[in-house]
């Protein structure tokens, strides 16, 4: 029985000021999602829900198949690399994973828009809401930017100077992200609206020209990220740490907890990651810090088969 495998990567949504429009993906971690037709549709997967309709990658498959009008009952297994409810896109890749894999083994010719528009039904599982920066980021790699509904996704250059900086701390909470939107406020003042626009600007900018300074202004919020402060309250301290010592960028990754640093030759590296679990110790947290550079897009390895 013929079995196709797709990989996705982890990322980090949001980079500040982009809120449900940036995301990045990078090699931190990935997903494997291997897809085969069964005697009925179902899940194999642990440590994340099993049932369908609960499931971020059986949500957007079975979404696909309602959507093509496509007769097939696929058995799905998920190898979870990425750490899920840590802010990295976990959820997403698995989705991305899923509908990529089913639509290689259907011969459905997704493009990547297609997938995005599947993958990001299974994001209702884990946060109630089918927001697309993830799974934009999973399915075409690198920086995007989601430009409408559709969604429209373009791909942002991310110049060869930067590399990434995975801050995840021992932290998991069910629901986080759920919660997390919750928090963002629902009405805000225009000269917030105003400076947030212009540091959204200011980032897209620097990522892609290498400006440093650029970037590290543009790596500012002052909406979503100061309204999600108790779900992460050591965050500032660390992005303090970080640009003292020379981070290019800081934000808070996706919904948190995890950080992302942005960081160039200039950046004590080294430095950060101590500070960082040196502050995330005084929490009675333990840290992991990943060093990443940008992941490419979802991938089907090469096809195999199973018993």
């Amino acid at each position: 029985m013929r079995s196709v495998s797709a990989v996705a990567f982890s990322s980090s949504a949001n980079l500040g000021p982009g809120y449900d429009i940036l995301a990045l993906a990078h090699t931190s971690f990935f997903d494997r999602v291997s897809v085969r037709e069964g005697s009925r549709t179902r899940l194999f997967c642990t440590g994340i829900p099993q049932e369908i309709e609960s499931n971020t990658a059986g949500r957007a498959v079975t979404a696909m198949l309602r959507a093509l009008d496509v007769r097939a009952e696929l058995e799905i297994h998920i190898e979870k690399g990425i750490p899920y409810g840590l802010g990295l896109g976990s959820s997403g890749a698995s989705a991305v994973g899923a509908v990529t894999a089913a639509s290689e083994l259907l011969g459905l010719s997704l493009s990547g828009e297609e997938i995005v528009r599947f993958a990001m039904q299974g994001e209702v599982a884990s946060s109630g809401a089918a927001h697309p920066d993830n799974v934009a980021a999973a399915t075409f790699g690198g920086a995007v930017a989601v430009l409408s509904d559709g969604p429209v996704v373009r791909r942002i250059p991310v110049h060869s100077a930067f590399r990434f900086l995975l801050i995840v701390p021992g932290q998991q909470r069910e629901g986080k992200t759920r919660l997390a939107r919750s928090l963002v406020p629902r009405a805000i003042e225009t000269g917030k609206y105003v400076r947030n626009s212009r540091r959204l600007a200011s980032l897209i900018l620097g990522l892609s020209s290498g400006d440093r300074e650029l970037l590290r202004e543009g790596m500012n919020d002052e909406i979503v990220e100061p309204s999600r402060s108790p779900l992460f309250p050591f965050y500032w301290r660390i992005k303090e740490e970080a640009l003292a010592l020379n981070a290019a960028g800081v934000c808070v990754s996706g919904a948190g907890p995890s950080i992302l640093v942005i960081f160039d030759e200039r950046t004590d590296v080294s430095g950060i990651e101590r500070r960082a679990t040196s502050i995330l110790e005084s929490f009675g947290m333990s840290t992991r810090t990943v060093r990443a550079v940008s992941a490419g897009g979802a991938a089907i390895e090469e096809p195999g088969i199973v018993s």
